[in-house]
């Protein structure tokens, strides 16, 4: 399963650069999980869609994943007791990414990230590129419909309600992410990616 090979290249990536500021000279290989939970919360909505979640733990706030109604949490470790996830909130890409130090560890986990896919990546995916489908180590992070020219989140209702259906799996593609998409002409999902399709929309009136 692609969430078993994305949390194990995530487990790989972490450093101390990639720790928060306050928790540095705390950060050990031991405990390498220590301070990192916001960017590993973001690297893991790209790869699998689902919600960033925030709770408290014993140190204060906390971010991890729900993923198809399932609670991931890849640094929960760092802790000696459980969160407190039954009090958690969903937040949105932008607020973590709105912060710059946090924005910065985002893309410097991200980019350490694909680079073990490309080392140590068990399985090729199937991406469409403007130049066409091409073979990658990397998973892509948007899904698409070819037929409709529409792209969208993993955990796109919509979609899943299609393929759990029987349909829509025949035209089901992948890109890298959202810029390769739109290169190729394809518009966003109006369902899972609300504020996209807006500014399509009043865009393509212009």
């Amino acid at each position: 399963m692609i969430i078993n090979e994305v949390c194990e290249i995530v487990n790989m990536s972490f450093s101390k650069d990639t720790c928060y500021p306050g928790l540095k000279d705390k950060w050990t290989i031991e405990n390498k999980t220590l301070g990192q939970c916001a960017i590993t919360a973001l690297v893991l909505n790209d790869f699998l869609g689902g919600k960033i979640m925030r709770c408290m733990s014993e140190t204060g706030s906390h971010y991890y994943n729900l993923i198809n109604g399932e609670i991931v949490d890849l640094t929960v470790y760092q802790f000696n007791s459980l969160p407190d996830y039954n009090n958690g909130e969903e937040r949105c890409r932008e607020y973590l990414l709105s912060n710059e130090d946090t924005r910065s560890r985002y893309k410097l986990l991200l980019e350490r990230v694909k680079d073990n896919f490309i080392k140590y990546g068990k399985k090729d995916y199937k991406l469409l590129t403007k130049g066409g489908t091409v073979l990658s180590k990397i998973p892509g992070t948007i899904g698409g419909n070819k037929k409709l020219k529409i792209y969208g989140k993993f955990d796109c209702k919509c979609a899943l309600n299609w393929i759990k259906k029987g349909y829509y799996i025949d035209n089901r593609v992948f890109f890298e992410d959202e810029e390769t998409a739109k290169e190729i002409g394809y518009r966003p999902c109006g369902v899972c990616m609300k504020k996209e399709y807006k500014i399509w929309k009043e865009n393509s009136k212009k």
